[in-house]
């Protein structure tokens, strides 16, 4: 009976223990773990049931971000994002400045701006844009991004599967 207990016990300590979210990594390891390349395999919008044209990031339709590239370097936070291009998409590779802010409340997002070669903002402005950082694991990570759609927010989940360690732009 004794044995048990300690069993049950060590399951529990384990199962609680083995979860990682973003939440509960530290910056550096958020960024070791977040370093490489990801492939986006997949975009849910959350919310009201309907069709939507989610305009992301400025740059085009979420749907032409499916199956494009996100590539992160922590070392020096550059990194890019590619658009596979189709009849209503345009294909490019865009190449971004990013770090992680905390706002406090025990999220954490991934903000980044686009940038040309040499890493000079595209935008005149100090702008850029936020992601929530659902869940982040080896070989997977979720973000939040909301948009807007004829005056009412909504959010739009993107999964990224790793496709590999290498890092170069």
């Amino acid at each position: 009976m004794k044995n048990a207990i300690y069993l049950v016990l060590a399951l529990l300590i384990v199962s609680c223990s083995a979860t990682n979210t973003a939440n509960s990594q530290s910056a550096a390891m958020k960024k070791k773990t977040l370093k490489g390349t990801w492939s986006l395999t997949d975009i849910r919008f959350i919310g009201e049931e309907g069709l939507y044209k989610a305009d992301l990031f400025g740059i085009a339709d979420s749907p032409c971000f499916k199956g494009g590239e996100w590539m992160f370097i922590p070392n020096n936070g550059t990194g890019r994002f590619s658009i596979n291009g189709t009849d209503r998409c345009q294909e490019g590779t865009h190449r971004i400045l990013w770090s992680f802010y905390e706002p406090g409340d025990g999220s954490t997002e991934l903000q980044f701006k686009l940038v040309d070669t040499k890493n000079k903002p595209l935008s005149g402005d100090k702008s850029g844009y936020r992601m929530i950082i659902k869940s982040l694991t080896e070989t997977k990570t979720v973000f939040m991004v909301e948009v807007d759609y004829k005056g009412k927010p909504f959010d739009v989940e993107l999964t990224l599967d790793k496709v590999s360690k290498d890092v170069t732009l």
